[in-house]
């Protein structure tokens, strides 16, 4: 539930919650559902469930402690990504930016000027500026991307992988135990 919870933490609050609600009805029991649901801050929510599902296995006592750590480091991981998402570049800094690419890049013909003598009329001039425009301005746009990657990135195939590889690894453990 954690990894679907972040994921959903990090979406946008526009988007419906019909299917997380959903995800976690299907794969979760009832009163463990609601209680996320209800929750107001799922991810954490999420962890403390694991923490008491971790702390309820009849495992040593060390090996509880390493998975304890881990816990641990989701939450940590947790903290980074709310800091991400919370605290975009200022619309200043990327319209600067943008002002700043844009007077450049119209100044270049002025410095390919003489560099270009040698060819018919400056013609070579064209497609230089040309190709280096389109690849400033495309690392621009990259930029612009990753300032909340959050928005780019397929969240929920990832949680989706990361549900599927821990139901294989319980069903590795439960064949184990036979």
């Amino acid at each position: 539930a954690f990894p679907r919870s972040l994921a959903r933490h990090m979406e946008s609050p526009f988007i419906s919650e019909a299917d997380y609600v959903a995800d976690l009805r299907e794969n979760l029991e009832p009163a463990h559902a609601d209680a996320l649901i209800a929750s107001a801050h799922r991810p954490n929510r999420a962890l403390f469930d694991l923490a008491n599902a971790v702390n309820d296995l009849p495992m040593h006592a060390l090996r509880r402690n390493e998975i304890d750590k881990s816990i641990v480091t989701l939450g940590d991981q947790l903290g980074g990504s709310e800091r991400l998402f919370s605290s975009p570049v200022p619309l200043f800094y990327t319209k600067h930016t943008a002002r700043y690419l844009t007077a450049w890049i119209t100044l270049l013909p002025f410095a390919l000027y003489e560099p270009f003598a040698s060819t018919l009329n400056h013609a070579a001039m064209i497609p230089c500026a040309a190709i280096l425009s389109v690849f400033l301005f495309g690392i621009e746009e990259l930029s612009i991307q990753l300032e909340e990657p959050f928005s780019i990135l397929p969240m929920l195939g990832y949680t989706g992988t990361i549900g599927t590889n821990a139901v294989e690894i319980v069903n590795w453990h439960l064949k184990w135990m036979k």
